[in-house]
Parts: structure tokens; C-alpha cells; sequence
């Protein structure tokens, strides 16, 4: 296949490339998801890997990041059981009431998954892999407009070399009464790189929570590529979760991309927690009136971790509104980066758009990096943003310590009220609470 030229590739970009030539011919689809394939890695091809010139990766350096790229890990016997499960992902999050969808190195796990139990609440729902041999027109659609996002590199990978996932679709007025959990999980003592691919679509006035949890069994030098997309129709809504806790090894390459219709809702919450870097790519776009959006998360970074979250927000139609909230905790010599854009076409007037971002740095050598941005065509407009970033109040500490806490508890409980404001954007207590668990065992005090 004939591809662009580059003047010059790094180890790692050839690898990619040689990945893909290995194993193009077992890939799953048919010939139009093959020729999809192929014009993703062109893109690819004649992009390379991000670096710090790229502007939307100035803080990330994933060219530099990365040495080798392992091989595609597929394991159809993977042995997991409620106890791994619960070792992957937490007691508290395992044991919330939900639909459970599992995909382990890199396949889709009907045995482990609520398939009959989600059809039978009237959701269609199939394997990424088998619905690529004859996708349906609402899943072509979805990939097509995911590959449309011209110079997205995470995104080029992720379709040229997607292997697993699932395919949700929701039908007109549905209204899921328990959330779908989608656990991702690595392999036992493997490295390997993974490319899944979910998507979600919501038909008019159709409604449901999807929480994506990423776990690990004990893999090695993990590479996940991980692309969900969600389409909401007429006042249809999507409460999407994320909790990332991935072995120290791994890095994590993130894309949740949403197209928000008429008077829907899409809500959006993350948690990251591992991976030695980890990158979230969060894309929004209304095509109808009135819709609304609140994307907000938190980070918990020790030692050398690296977490990103970019961000797009982009206003198209007139009456949209959109928030984002991001709290970061970081320790040691942790590095947190957000970068926030808010864009507002021409014909989007009486757009209301804010963002905010605040990280609290509880070491010296801790870094975070900020950029918000607005991009505003329209003049009827509310929009704004801001940044802080700063060390726990030691008036406060005092405050703690004067009435008999020790300094750590002390100090625990400053950081769980600053997180707080993050976790009360979310629109299901029990989720909440469960994050809240993850955060403080997190932080050492695990709660009861």
C-alpha cells in the first residue's frame, strides 16, 4: 500500500505501521470497513506520532513517550472471575447496580456480560468485531463521522486497527432503569497494545448511563487505544462515566467524541487514576438547538504520572449550553495538564459556555499546565473560563489539626472537599459514592 512519506519516522511510528501490515488481513469487517482501514492509516502515515510542535500537544509528547509499540493482545481464554474483576476495578465500583459488558484483551467477553438482560430491555447490542462483517447504517455512520475528525492521530489508530468493542444502540423513548457498565480490562502478565472502539446511539427521547471502567489484571507495558462515540437524537440523553485505574505501566490514549442533538443532554464524568500517561480527548458538537452539556472530572496523579485532558466544545446551533469542571490533585513530581476550547459559530448566538479548571499541588516539584480557550464568531453570547492552581490552605490544616485529626487525615479530608465540587456533578448518588471510595483509597483513608 502505497502511503505517505515521511521525512523522517521514529522507531515506534514504523512499528505502528508495521503493526498494521501484519495484521490488516485478520482484522474484523467487510470491504467498505476495509477501505476505512486504510485511507485512517494513510492519515496516520502522513501525520506521525504528536509531539511538542503540534500545538494541541504541546504539554504531551507521546512521539517521545513512546519506544516500541508491543503487538496486538487477543487472548480468547483469559480467566476472569468476580474476584479479578473486583481487583481490576474496585469492590465499590464492581457492586454497583448495572448492566455488565466486559471486554478482556482486546475481545469482547459475552460469557461475563448482561447481553440477554440489556435485549431484553429493548437495547440492541453486538459485538464491535461481528457487527464489522455487516455493519448496519447507524454503526457506518458513527465510524465515518469518527474518521472525519481530519488530524486526529489517537482517532487514524484507533479505526485502522480497532479489533474489539461494543455497539449500543437505544431505541426511540427508551429509558434504561439501571446504568451499562463497560469493563475494559489488559491481560495477566502480558504487554501488548489494545484498539477498541464502543458506540452509543440514542434515538429520540431515548435515555441511559454508561459507565466505561478501565482495569488491570497485572498486563506489562500496556498500550490502550480506547474510541467511544455517542450520538443523541432529539431530546435523548447520555450520562457517560469514566474510572481509569490502570497499572503504573500503561499508557492510556483516550477519545470520547459526542454529537449532541436537538434538546438533548449529555453529561460526562472522569476519574483518572493510573497509568503512567494517560491522555483524555473529550469532543463535543451540538447539530440541534438546545441541547446542553456538562463535562467535568478529576485527576489523581503521584510519582511520575502524566494525565492530560483536551478538550472541544464546539457550538454550531443558536441556545446551547455547555460547562466543564476539572480538579486536579497532584503529588511528587505529577504532572497535570488541561486544555479547554470553546468554539461558537457564527450562527450560534445566545450560546452559554463556561469552563474552569483547578488543580491543587501538594508538592513542590508537582506541575500543572493550563490552557482555556474561546474561539467566538457570534456576538450574543455568555461565555467564559478561568485557572487556578495552588497548595492546601494551611490555615485550614490548622484548623483540622487544633481539633484533634492527625495531619494526614487532616490533609485527606482537605483534598476529598476539593475533589468534591467535581464529583457533585455527577447525576446518580450511587455512582458518586463509589468514586468518592476509589478517590479515598487513593489518598490512603479508605472510607467504610
Amino acid at each position: 500500500m502505497d502511503l505517505p512519506v515521511q521525512q523522517f519516522r521514529t522507531e515506534a511510528e514504523q512499528e505502528l505501521l508495521d503493526l498494521f501490515e501484519r495484521s490488516v488481513d485478520a482484522l474484523p469487517g467487510d470491504a467498505s470497513i476495509a477501505a476505512m482501514r486504510k485511507a485512517a492509516i494513510r492519515t496516520y502515515a502522513g501525520l506521525g506520532l504528536p509531539h511538542r510542535r503540534v500545538e494541541a500537544w504541546k504539554y504531551t509528547d507521546l512521539r517521545g513517550a513512546l519506544d516500541n509499540v508491543p503487538p496486538l493482545l487477543a487472548e480468547l481464554d483469559v480467566q476472569v472471575g468476580e474476584s479479578e474483576l473486583e481487583a481490576a476495578i474496585g469492590k465499590a465500583c464492581l457492586g454497583l447496580p448495572a448492566y455488565r459488558v466486559v471486554v478482556a484483551a482486546g475481545e469482547f467477553r459475552g460469557d461475563l456480560s448482561d447481553i440477554g438482560a440489556l435485549r431484553d430491555d429493548g437495547v440492541e447490542v453486538v459485538s464491535l468485531a461481528q457487527m464489522l462483517e455487516s455493519p448496519a447504517d447507524w454503526l457506518t455512520a458513527s465510524l465515518e463521522d469518527a474518521a472525519g475528525c481530519g488530524d486526529d492521530v489517537v482517532i487514524a489508530l484507533n479505526t485502522a486497527l480497532m479489533t474489539a468493542g461494543v455497539a449500543l444502540r437505544l431505541p426511540e423513548g427508551l429509558t434504561l432503569q439501571k446504568p451499562i457498565q463497560l469493563i475494559h480490562l489488559d491481560m495477566i502478565g502480558a504487554s501488548g497494545s489494545i484498539f477498541t472502539r464502543n458506540v452509543v446511539v440514542a434515538e429520540k427521547g431515548a435515555s441511559a448511563t454508561l459507565i466505561e471502567s478501565f482495569g488491570t489484571l497485572g498486563a506489562k507495558e500496556l498500550q490502550r487505544n480506547a474510541v467511544t462515540t455517542v450520538s443523541l437524537a432529539e431530546k435523548s440523553a447520555i450520562h457517560h462515566v469514566k474510572l481509569q485505574r490502570e497499572a503504573i505501566e500503561t499508557i492510556h490514549l483516550n477519545v470520547w467524541a459526542a454529537n449532541v442533538g436537538t434538546e438533548a443532554r449529555y453529561n460526562a464524568f472522569q476519574l483518572s487514576a493510573g497509568a503512567a500517561l494517560s491522555r483524555n480527548q473529550v469532543y463535543v458538537r451540538f447539530d440541534g438547538e438546545d441541547g446542553a452539556t456538562d463535562i467535568s472530572g478529576a485527576t489523581l496523579a503521584r510519582g511520575r504520572q502524566h494525565c492530560d485532558t483536551t478538550l472541544v466544545v464546539e457550538h454550531n446551533v443558536p441556545s446551547c449550553e455547555s460547562r466543564e469542571l476539572f480538579k486536579l490533585v497532584l503529588d511528587d513530581e505529577a504532572r497535570g495538564v488541561f486544555q479547554g476550547k470553546i468554539v461558537v459559530k457564527q450562527d450560534a448566538q445566545k450560546t452559554d459556555g463556561k469552563q474552569m479548571s483547578q488543580a491543587l499541588l501538594l508538592s513542590e516539584t508537582a506541575e500543572f499546565d493550563s490552557k482555556p480557550e474561546l474561539e467566538i464568531y457570534a456576538d450574543d453570547v455568555v461565555c467564559g473560563h478561568g485557572a487556578t492552581s495552588g497548595q492546601i490552605d494551611e490555615d485550614l490544616l490548622f484548623y483540622l489539626r487544633a481539633r484533634g485529626l492527625p495531619e494526614d487525615q487532616a490533609r485527606a479530608l482537605l483534598i476529598q472537599a476539593f475533589v468534591g465540587e467535581a464529583f457533585e456533578a455527577l447525576d446518580d448518588e450511587a455512582i458518586g459514592d463509589a468514586l468518592t471510595i476509589v478517590a479515598a483509597e487513593w489518598l490512603g483513608t479508605p472510607l467504610e
